[in-house]
């Protein structure tokens, strides 16, 4: 096929690369997005549910990677029951927090409670009704390990201050990356502690460098503000000049967490030990692109959103490869093979999608 690029890494040929494509344009994507929220609208959200369904099946089936496209199964009933019961446990933890002030600790409690059971049950249906070639991807998770990854990291991350922090968001990307299995295969990422550090440690000197910079401009300021209208007046001024400056900049710096996070992440992530992803997305890159997409849609009311998705999922396509140990015929069918263990549990009563 034209559309699959394949490249020998060595003189033996023992490795092929297979560049990932999204075929998905942005105006396609508008038509399927406003009629989605016309009938969310229309049916006061029951439909959102279908428009999730629609919205993933659209993504995932125009991502090809060695010329095939991913596939979507998952029922909008299901989504729906899950968001249902999201609605009735947040619904008690209101009720115990109007009940009584004394309520508070036993409110988060149970939302604490119900946080990691929301992760591990969204991750394994869109997981388990995710497939590739027609082979099932898959996840593992425990609950146990949702707790410590998104409950205990980031309480531990809180008292240390921020010191444990990059831990905690490692230790997040671990239990996502390293639960997932294609076809019985497990995924897996390990990448040092002092990695993650250097992404964090670069991020609150940016930070700092915001705070001062601001203060400093507000000095610079400060004498015309004040001659303008009072000295009154000076302190809202330079209060919406730090707003102004100071929103964008957090953006930015909280974009380049995520973005560089990612990247270290993907880097490092093998299938079986020997398919492995490369990387060729730069964090600065995606963090423009996160950011222009946030200011675009700002600026146009909502109606850039398709085409920030879209954008956003060409650049992620076109910077990413599977680097394939093997034939990737044969790799399906040995992967047919372990199939059968998680095909009976695809249906599995208690996964439903949470997320919005």
């Amino acid at each position: 096929m034209d559309d699959i690029v394949v490249r020998p890494l060595s003189p033996a040929g023992d490795k092929q690369l297979h560049r990932f494509e999204f075929r998905g344009s942005g105006g396609e994507f508008f038509r399927i997005w406003i009629v989605n929220i016309a009938l969310s609208l229309v049916t006061l959200g029951i439909y959102s549910a279908w428009a999730k369904v629609r919205t993933r099946r659209y993504f995932y089936g125009n991502t090809f990677v060695a010329g095939h496209g991913f596939d979507y199964h998952a029922s909008p009933v299901r989504i729906l029951i899950g968001r249902i019961i999201a609605l009735a446990l947040f619904g008690v933890y209101n009720l115990l927090l109007g009940i009584s002030p004394f309520a508070l600790i036993p409110a988060m409690v149970l939302l604490g409670a119900a946080i990691p059971w929301f992760i591990v049950s969204s991750r394994r249906f869109n997981a388990r009704n995710t497939s590739y070639r027609n082979v099932r991807f898959n996840f593992s998770g425990t609950y146990g390990g949702a707790f410590k990854a998104y409950i205990a990291w980031p309480f531990a991350g809180a008292l240390t201050l921020g010191g444990l922090m990059p831990l905690a968001h490692r230790a997040q990307d671990y239990y996502y990356i390293n639960n997932h299995a294609f076809g019985g295969k497990r995924f897996a990422t390990v990448f040092p502690g002092w990695s993650i550090y250097k992404v964090y440690l670069l991020a609150l000197l940016l930070f700092l460098g915001l705070v001062v910079g601001t203060l400093a401009f507000l000095l610079l300021l400060s004498p015309f503000a004040d001659s303008a209208g009072g000295f009154g007046a000076g302190v809202s001024f330079a209060g919406m000049i730090a707003i102004l400056i100071i929103m964008p900049g957090w953006l930015i710096i909280v974009n380049y967490v995520r973005a560089a996070g990612l990247v270290l992440a993907l880097e490092n992530t093998a299938l079986d030990n020997r398919h492995t992803l490369q990387s060729e997305i730069e964090p600065g890159s995606l963090v423009w692109i996160m950011t222009s997409n946030v200011f675009l849609i700002l600026i146009t009311f909502g109606l850039f959103y398709p085409w920030a998705r879209v954008r956003a999922a060409h650049y992620m396509a076109d910077h990413l490869s599977l680097l394939a140990a093997s034939n990737l015929d044969e790799f399906t069918s040995e992967t047919f093979a372990t199939q059968g263990a998680i095909g009976e549990e695809i249906a599995g009563f208690f996964d439903y999608d949470i997320g919005l």
